[in-house]
């Protein structure tokens, strides 16, 4: 099975408090334009791939999600499709046609207006509370927005604004439960 290794978003992950290249569960990331990368294979978008750059490991965190924009999400599912990958769930988002992939962490694929698929961001699933999450990052200066209820029943997330990608975190699930136990 293909799995995502690496992904590079312009975000200053120290920012967060974690290195400047850091690793949630089994994805590390670094700073630019983005990339990404898998192993063994990347699916087909005519995205810039990566190596997976060294990192430093940050307790406590995974990458719950990657989301990622393309203009046909029937031609999305037949390139993962090309690596193994079938979509797990389909269903509106926003208004939205999308579909949900097992990749490492789940790739939420949507189809939007946008000319070539991009990678728009990423959503954290993290062990701490959020609430005191919230607090320490806008003690650093983060602009981290409130708290909400997410769509899936019993999780809850908050944004964090004014960053160069799309960037939330999100609270535990039984899923998310064993890849923060296996990473700390």
């Amino acid at each position: 099975m293909c799995t995502l290794t690496a992904l590079q978003l312009p975000i200053e992950w120290s920012e967060f408090g974690w290195p400047e290249a850091p690793r949630l569960g089994n994805v590390a990331l670094t700073t630019g334009d983005p990339k990404w990368a898998w192993t063994p294979s990347a699916p087909a978008f005519g995205m810039h791939t990566m190596e997976v750059p060294p990192t430093t490991e940050v307790l406590g965190f995974v990458i719950d999600h990657v989301v990622l924009l393309v203009p046909d999400l029937a031609a999305a599912i037949s390139r993962f499709d090309t690596i193994g990958l079938e979509p797990r769930l389909k269903m509106m988002v926003r208004g939205r046609p999308a579909a949900f992939f097992r990749g490492g962490p789940v790739i939420e694929v949507i189809e939007s207006p946008v000319r070539q698929a991009s990678i728009y961001g990423i959503a954290v699933g993290a062990e701490d509370s959020l609430e005191s999450l919230s607090i320490a990052w806008k003690a650093k200066g983060l602009s981290v927005g409130a708290v909400k209820v997410e769509i899936k029943p019993g999780r809850r997330i908050m944004t964090i604004h004014d960053l160069d990608a799309g960037c939330a975190v999100m609270s535990q699930d039984a899923a998310v439960d064993g890849r923060l136990s296996a990473s700390s």
